[in-house]
């Protein structure tokens, strides 16, 4: 009886003691990975923000790139440490001071960085939106790419009246069709070493460059009950991007 109250006090020491040493690996491997997390690590972080379609080589050489000593716990899985992977990629979208470089943030060339009506859009705070007009409420289709126009609607009031207004002034015309404001240039281009003119754009598919809130408003006034019509403006010299609307500049 004396000999298994021993045996089952030795066992009782073991186990105590399995346990403790448990305990202290557990504690020490934490705080190991605490250590860990809190060690500063190199990474890649634009020093400025970096536009869209900017190409790897030309943010390195400008500088708008640098390498920086950063928390271990504070870095996205898909940093960029290499700065010789940047050099044949470019930005994808709007890269922001102080904002991480991953692999999302720079892709390869050929995955491109967006269509030809996005990258026609003059300002990141503008947007593309499409409405078809006919030839008697589109200036008979002879509206091109870079032109600019006032937007007016007509319709009837609650009391059947008929109404008449403007919209949007100064909008830009960014493509007519499927041709952008810089396939417009170059067939203009060509075209004026050409004996003969070209043809009328000749489309009533008209894509406007303006702000999201605009894009909202011309697309009410293309569904609802009024009409919709476009007055072309005279063209003019250093002209920007973008519209006005009817209450005043934007």
């Amino acid at each position: 009886m004396s000999n298994r109250r021993t045996l089952m006090a030795a066992a009782a020491i073991v186990l105590a003691a399995v346990a403790g040493i448990g305990v202290y690996m557990y504690a020490s491997n934490a705080d190991k990975r605490a250590q860990e997390d809190a060690h500063f690590v190199p990474a890649l972080v634009a020093t400025s923000d970096i536009a869209k379609g900017t190409t790897g080589q030309e943010a390195l050489q400008a500088g708008l790139i640098a390498r920086e000593k950063v928390s271990r716990a504070s870095i996205p899985p898909s940093i960029v440490t290499n700065v010789d992977t940047l050099v044949n990629k470019v930005a994808a979208g709007r890269i922001d001071t102080k904002q991480f470089i991953t692999s999302e943030t720079f892709v390869s060339a050929e995955d491109g960085v967006g269509g030809n009506f996005a990258n026609a859009i003059a300002r990141q705070d503008l947007v593309a939106v499409s409405v078809t007009v006919d030839a008697s409420r589109g200036v008979a289709n002879q509206i091109a790419p870079g032109d600019h126009v006032d937007i007016a609607t007509s319709g009837k009031d609650a009391q059947g009246n008929a109404t008449t207004d403007y919209l949007l002034r100064d909008v830009k015309v960014l493509a007519v069709g499927t041709a952008t404001v810089q396939q417009g240039n170059a067939l203009a281009q060509a075209s004026s070493a050409a004996v003969a003119p070209t043809a009328a754009p000749g489309s009533g598919l008209l894509t406007f460059e303006v702000t999201s809130d605009e894009a909202l408003q011309v697309i009410a006034a293309s569904t609802g009950a009024s009409n919709m019509y476009l007055v072309l403006l005279p063209p003019k010299l250093g002209g920007s991007g973008g519209s006005t609307s009817a209450t005043g500049s934007r």
